[in-house]
């Protein structure tokens, strides 16, 4: 049985998997990954399924150690691994046992995968942590001392050196028209504006600086929401739903972040200027099979 040890737990680093489905009519989001594409390419770099485990990192740097030899990853944009030495992000390292291995870099959300994923129970269908309702087989942030149960490695020390080129980050993000575009006075200057990320984005939501939206005044009824719905409370500054968000709001969607996109909107670190631009939603499709094939192919 093999073993990581947590030695730096970064700021507040927790466990995820895919996220948790079906329990949306018990208030329960999915949770799972924030920037969902990256915690995928960890998952790939070492032979993993979207379903296993891995740790999200929130507050680099992270520093563990595995009892025994394994294969690992860490992606997010500008992240590296040191170990032996140092080595880019987005490529697997082979790690010996009692190794001490770094992730480090300046990444909003990192993630690290070791084959065979985590060996810890479901708790509602998944191992996702939700902190805001103590929900999950380790239902806080990881710290320091905390051992955690490998499974069974899935690829060895022959697939070192994989590699995944990290997608580019330019600030422009790709919307659907939301189901309530009609409702704002004017929601084309939502695509026309450049908003800031604010201080107060999390997990729940990334929270937008800058022109104010107007609705025409009707109000809407609380509805089911989603990853990537961008909302509009009373006070007209946009909130772009992630992976911990409510499960109903009664606020107006004027745009939904394409499934491609909500990870780059979700890596925009407070302070960062943002962009959104319309496609449609046969676009929008296309550009997440895309992503899953390009990531596909990389894996060497």
């Amino acid at each position: 049985m093999t073993t990581l040890r947590v030695l730096a737990p970064g700021l507040r680093s927790t466990i995820q998997d895919a996220g948790r489905f079906g329990h949306l009519r018990d208030g329960v989001p999915p949770s799972g990954p924030a920037d969902a594409l990256s915690f995928e390419a960890a998952q790939r770099l070492v032979g993993n399924g979207a379903s296993d485990a891995a740790i999200e990192i929130v507050g680099l740097p992270f520093r563990c150690a595995l009892d025994a030899p394994r294969l690992v990853a860490a992606t997010g944009p500008n992240v590296r691994v040191r170990a032996r030495g140092s080595v880019a992000g987005s490529t697997s390292v082979f790690a010996r046992a009692g190794e001490e291995i770094a992730v480090e870099g300046d990444a909003r959300f990192a993630y690290l995968a070791v084959s065979g994923g985590f060996a810890l129970d479901e708790r509602l269908g998944s191992r996702s942590t939700y902190l805001a309702a103590g929900i999950g087989p380790l239902p806080r942030p990881l710290a320091a001392g905390d051992e955690l149960t490998v499974g069974a490695a899935r690829w060895g020390a022959d697939h070192a050196g994989g590699r995944i080129v990290p997608r580019a980050r330019d600030g422009r993000i790709r919307v659907t028209r939301g189901p309530h575009a009609d409702r704002f006075t004017d929601a084309g200057a939502f695509f026309a504006a450049t908003y800031r990320v604010s201080e107060r984005s999390d997990r729940m939501g990334t929270r937008l600086e800058g022109p104010r939206l107007e609705t025409t005044g009707e109000e809407i009824l609380s509805i089911g929401v989603l990853a990537g719905a961008v909302q509009v409370p009373h006070g007209g500054e946009p909130i772009a739903l992630l992976a911990d968000h409510q499960t109903t709001g009664g606020y107006p969607i004027v745009a939904v972040v394409i499934r491609a996109d909500v990870g780059l909107l979700a890596q925009a670190w407070p302070g960062e200027e943002v962009s959104f631009y319309e496609v449609r939603v046969d676009e929008a499709v296309r550009a997440i099979r895309d992503e899953r094939r390009r990531l596909e192919a990389m894996v060497r």
